[in-house]
């Protein structure tokens, strides 16, 4: 099952690449240091043209807002909290309070051995002129347990409409698509079900569109669209063929995230030795 996996993400790449043909990409060089591991990208839905994005395992607990351009604009520190292995982050309004949050998903796991994962929760602020180091100790814990049991994790994304949290594991032939139903507890462990499976492997980030009705799911070689439709009792459906899409393959790619309209999509890697950090944009 892995082998022909595999094989179909070649092919589909293959199609990815044809189309970057067509379609180059924007580029531009990341113009801080300070995100030498970028691991999650999203787009703010309270500061115009920024882009939040953290390192992953082992980096400092902060988050970090980018210009478009790759431009570092302001560091937010969360305090009292670690980085054992933040993978990916979301930004999206709490259906109760209607206040945009941002959620940093500590999901990494490479030896599925933790008993239980951690999303953060903080909420957005509202960036201004001069506004270069920002700092919070209100930041929510939300601890969640899968339902079959430990295993690696880089993907995630908030429904935009039913607040869920989705997580897409990232190893198997097929990876799994999971869901935490809003509202979620912060003093208890919530549940993680398991929905189904998508036709990849080797996933390292997803995003949902504004309206909810795509989500884009980031491999080491490609980019791939899947159609979305939240259903009568509230869980995403999922077309069963993901389309590739342009992407030019990247040093250790696992940022990646739609635009403000849901039309064009960013990506991101971690530094490499031998090239710039390049931030790139497909519309």
């Amino acid at each position: 099952m892995l082998k022909k996996t595999i094989f179909l993400l070649i092919i589909m790449a293959a199609i990815g690449y044809v189309a970057l043909a067509a379609r180059p990409p924007r580029e531009f060089v990341l113009q801080t240091d300070r995100l030498d591991e970028a691991s999650g990208l999203d787009y703010s839905l309270v500061n115009d043209g920024i882009l939040w994005s953290h390192n992953d395992s082992g980096g400092a607990a902060a988050i970090y807002a980018l210009d478009t351009e790759g431009k570092l604009v302001t560091t937010l520190q969360l305090q009292g909290i670690t980085n054992r292995d933040w993978e990916d982050i979301a930004v999206a309004k709490d259906p109760k309070t209607g206040k945009s949050c941002i959620y940093i998903g500590e999901i990494g796991d490479n030896g599925a051995r933790y008993s239980s994962i951690k999303i953060y929760k903080v909420e957005e602020p509202l960036l201004t002129p001069g506004d270069t180091l920002l700092s919070t100790d209100k930041t929510t814990t939300i601890e969640i347990v899968y339902e079959d049991g430990a295993r690696d994790a880089e993907a995630l994304f908030i429904e935009p409409h039913s607040g869920d949290i989705y997580i897409i594991s990232k190893r198997e032939a097929e990876v799994g698509i999971y869901r935490v139903a809003y509202p979620y507890s912060t003093t208890a462990i919530n549940i993680a079900k398991k929905l189904g499976t998508i036709p990849l492997t080797w996933v390292t980030a997803a995003d949902i569109s504004p309206n909810g009705k795509q989500v884009l799911i980031k491999t080491y070689t490609g980019v791939f669209k899947l159609k979305t439709k939240l259903e009568n009792n509230r869980e995403l459906s999922f077309s069963k063929k993901p389309k590739a899409l342009p992407y030019k393959i990247e040093p250790q790619g696992e940022g990646l995230c739609w635009d403000k309209k849901g039309k064009g999509y960013y990506t991101l890697s971690e530094a490499s030795k031998d090239t710039a950090q390049i931030l790139y944009f497909y519309r």
